[in-house]
């Protein structure tokens, strides 16, 4: 079995941990924007590639290579998640670890999908670490806090700095909005004495107007959801860490499993319940119906939607695998400054700040310089 042995390595997992977490969403804005695919048609291709990269990369990696021993992990890991070794509490913990993630990325890829890939990721996964580190500590307090309280404060700092930052955007965003309102308003205006003057009849002919579209979701709806998604990022950490400290023990890989066997369950649940009463407003609908275009989505939607489950499950081995050379807090929290990722994917890739002033793009590199020092002062830590 392959675990990392020497903290140089736990730290290249949890940095790679952190290039995963912060670019799997990319899949979802490339797969689901102008609403080329629905939301639960992505998350289910996502929920099934996550299960299987689980059990796939888990049966690899938990029956080659060599460092697991000095852990204490000598059980195969087919014989190991088959219930060999340990008792049943510790499989339902590392279920219960993927239950209340999974509750909370659907809050996230809501929250990406009403704020963007630049503000809803770091706003929702930039509170994860912070929650995360708390409750991490608490299972496991081994880390340096002359590093670890400052390192989160400065993440706490980069999160209110995205905060900031979306209001500025919105507030632009508005501005311009009213501004050109204001414009074609003036143009009707125009146009209507223009023809008013040509036209000698007095009837007046009455237009159709078509229904209002549904109203987009107020700030406070997108913060709520961020927020809520944040929190339980968080605490999903205390079934990852019960189920791989004592008594259970379960190696890197078969507490992944399992973590993915509670992602997939929770899929099950939620995704009618969403479709249902959608997050973000707006109409409701029923699964079923939502499947009946299932084969109409392009090709290249349903392998973004795969991709994206591949890339996220890995970034869970990764950050498994970093725990053990590490701790538990010091790899969470690398691989949750994700945000800065994924801020950097926002700006250059999708060009969510285009068109805005300095004063909202100029905040970017501040958002950067804080998520990349809290890096360095939380892997002090360990």
């Amino acid at each position: 079995m392959f675990v990392p042995t020497s903290y140089a390595l736990g730290v290249v997992m949890a940095l790679c941990a952190l290039v995963c977490w912060g670019s799997w969403s990319v899949t979802l804005v490339l797969a689901t924007s102008k609403a080329v695919m629905p939301f639960q048609l992505y998350y289910t291709n996502f929920t099934v590639s996550f299960l299987v990269t689980g059990f796939v990369v888990g049966l690899l990696g938990g029956s080659l290579g060599s460092g697991g021993e000095m852990y204490d992990f000598h059980t195969p890991f087919l014989q190991e998640i088959s219930g060999t070794g340990h008792s049943g509490e510790c499989y339902v913990w590392g279920m219960l670890g993927g239950v209340v993630w999974n509750l909370a990325n659907i809050l996230l890829c809501k929250g990406i999908s009403m704020m963007g890939n630049a503000i809803g990721f770091p706003l929702c996964v930039g509170l994860g670490m912070v929650t995360g580190a708390i409750v991490a500590y608490v299972q496991d307090p081994k880390s340096n806090l002359t590093f670890l309280v400052p390192g989160v404060v400065v993440a706490l700092m980069g999160i209110c700095t995205v905060g900031f930052l979306s209001y500025r955007k919105d507030k632009e965003a508005e501005f311009r909005r009213q501004a050109s309102g204001t414009s074609d308003e003036s143009s009707e205006a125009e146009s209507g004495e223009t023809s008013g003057a040509a036209d000698s009849g007095p009837e007046q002919i009455d237009v159709e107007v078509p229904a209002k579209a549904a109203t987009a979701p107020g700030m406070i709806r997108k913060l709520v959801v961020c927020i809520l998604g944040g929190l339980l990022l968080g605490f999903s950490n205390i079934g990852v860490g019960k189920a791989t400290s004592e008594p259970c023990l379960l190696s890197p890989y078969a507490n992944q499993f399992h973590f993915s066997v509670g992602v997939f369950i929770t899929s099950l649940v939620m995704l009618p319940i969403i479709t249902s009463f959608p997050i973000e407003g707006g109409e409701s609908s029923q699964i079923a119906r939502v499947f009946r275009g299932y084969r109409q989505v392009a090709l290249r939607q349903h392998l973004l939607a795969i991709l994206g489950g591949f890339i996220l499950c890995m970034g869970f081995f990764f950050f498994n695998l970093g725990n053990k050379s590490m701790n538990l807090t010091v790899s969470y929290c690398i691989g949750q400054s994700a945000p800065l990722v994924g801020i950097l994917w926002g700006t250059f890739f999708f060009k969510e700040f285009a068109g805005t002033s300095e004063k909202v793009w100029g905040l970017v590199p501040v958002v950067c310089l804080l998520f990349a020092g809290a890096i360095v002062l939380i892997a002090a830590a360990g």
